[in-house]
Parts: C-alpha cells; sequence; structure tokens
C-alpha cells in the first residue's frame, strides 16, 4: 500500500509541474520548470500525507487481527494460574509399625498417536466461481481466475512478522499436526486478491472460524470478511476457503496451495 501512495506523490507532483509550465505566461521556460517542480513537490508531500493517513488504520486493523490469531494459539497456557500450595497441618507423632515394601512403579502410559491419515475424508474441489460483479459488488469480475495458485510460507512469513512463525513451531514436525490456525492466516492474502480494493479487506477473528480437515494436510477454512465495493459501501461475505500445505515439513520449501475458494454476500 506504501507503494501505491508512492505513486499517487509521483503522479500528483509530475502533473502539477507540467500545469505550471504550460501557464508560465511571461516567464520564461527556465523558471517555468523551478516554479513547477517546487510546486509539484509540495502539492505531491500533501497527496501523499493524505493517502497514507486512509490506509493506514486499515493496514493496522489487519496487522492487530494476525496478531490476535497468533495469541490465542499461545494465550491459554500461558494464562493458567499456578495453583496454591495448600496448608496441611503435622500430624500428632504416632507409634506405627515398620512399612511394608513399596509395590514397583508403573509404567508410565505412551503418548497418544497423532490421527492417521487414513481418518480424513478427501477433499473434493466445486465448480469455481466466476460470477459478474456490478459497481455493488466488492468482488473482482471473474475473480476465480485472479487468484494466484500457492503462496510460499516463507514469503508470507516476512509479511506477518513472527506470527506465523510462532505457530508453525506449535504445530511441531509432526506430519499429521493439526493445521487449522496456519490455513486460516494463509486464506487472507488469498481472500484480499479476489475482492477490488484488498486494502479495505476486513476479515473476521480465528475464533469466530471454523474449520474442516481432509486428507494430506488439506482444510477448509469458513468465516465472514468485510470488504468495500465501487460505490464506498462496506459489503460483508461469507467464505469457504480450502488449501493444501505441500512439502510441510521443509520450512523453507513449505508452501501453500489454493485448492478452492467460494464468496457469498452474507445477506443472501
Amino acid at each position: 500500500m506504501a507503494f501505491l501512495c508512492l505513486l499517487a506523490f509521483l503522479a500528483t507532483w509530475g502533473l502539477m509541474w507540467r500545469w505550471v509550465v504550460k501557464n508560465r505566461g511571461n516567464w520564461n521556460l527556465f523558471f517555468g520548470n523551478v516554479l513547477g517542480a517546487g510546486a509539484g513537490f509540495i502539492v505531491g508531500v500533501v497527496v501523499f500525507s493524505i493517502t497514507l493517513s486512509l490506509f493506514a488504520p486499515e493496514l493496522k486493523t489487519a496487522k492487530k487481527q494476525v496478531q490476535e490469531t497468533a495469541t490465542q494459539a499461545v494465550a491459554p497456557a500461558a494464562m493458567m494460574p499456578e495453583p496454591e500450595p495448600e496448608t496441611v497441618p503435622a500430624p500428632a507423632p504416632v507409634a506405627v509399625a515398620p512399612p511394608a515394601p513399596a509395590p514397583a512403579p508403573a509404567p508410565a502410559p505412551a503418548p497418544a498417536p497423532a490421527p492417521a491419515p487414513d481418518n480424513f475424508p478427501a477433499f473434493v474441489a466445486g465448480k469455481p466461481q466466476n460470477e459478474p460483479s456490478p459497481p455493488e459488488s466488492a468482488l473482482l469480475p471473474n475473480y476465480s481466475n485472479r487468484l494466484p495458485a500457492s503462496l510460499a510460507e516463507k514469503d508470507f512469513k516476512d509479511t506477518v512478522g513472527n506470527d506465523f512463525a510462532v505457530l508453525r513451531r506449535l504445530a511441531g514436525s509432526n506430519p499429521n499436526a493439526d493445521k487449522s490456525l496456519m490455513a486460516f492466516m494463509i486464506c487472507e492474502p488469498f481472500i484480499k486478491s479476489a475482492m477490488r480494493f484488498s486494502a479495505s479487506t476486513v476479515i473476521s477473528s480465528a475464533r469466530d472460524a471454523s474449520s474442516q480437515r481432509f486428507k494430506d494436510q488439506t482444510y477448509t477454512v469458513s468465516s465472514t470478511a468485510t470488504a468495500r465495493n465501487m460505490l464506498g459501501d462496506d459489503i460483508s461475505y461469507r467464505f469457504d476457503c480450502s488449501v493444501q500445505q505441500v512439502d510441510g515439513n521443509d520450512a523453507g520449501k513449505a508452501a501453500w496451495r489454493l485448492l478452492d475458494l467460494k464468496l457469498k454476500k452474507s445477506q443472501s
């Protein structure tokens, strides 16, 4: 979004410079260019500040949402209160018989194995959506053809900071570990790619989402998102985002493939 603000600054600078040169009157070309460069720079800075202030709250909202998602994964264990020791009065001394030999300790129970992949159903993709998008819709026309096919974890981690790395560390190296929260975070850039104005898109928090797991580390995440249409109205959508992790054991090569994305107005 900062790149778009910079483009607006450069375009305003150039247009203002050209306007001053064309309307310089009796001044020669040299003074017209000097005044045009100065005036264009000042107006460009003003436009840059305005556009940056318009989009900054939305960027902060998206960042806060990602941080809340990671916090939900680690907060329950960290917030558990420590049990307070109970004070037990010392018993009065009594005469007791010699203690019997202690029985042999029972073997520690083995940890429960991770769910077998065969216990999950196979994912079946539906028909892609290619519906028309009138001005009152926040979706891009034929958005299914514009969506990226996959997203590398290392590129996504650079965007959201350490939040995604925390979830990956919690999931561990078990190939059958539940990665529903990671799938929820990965769906965010795919959903924004389907919107006319991606910066205005706000996705509900993870606590309001539901997910279904399939074979081969495939997940379908269902929740709601709000985005702005061409009329300036915020439209709410219900989405079903299906993604699959590939090369998940290698953090440097791991990626998520988009299998299906369905978006429908919440009111309909």
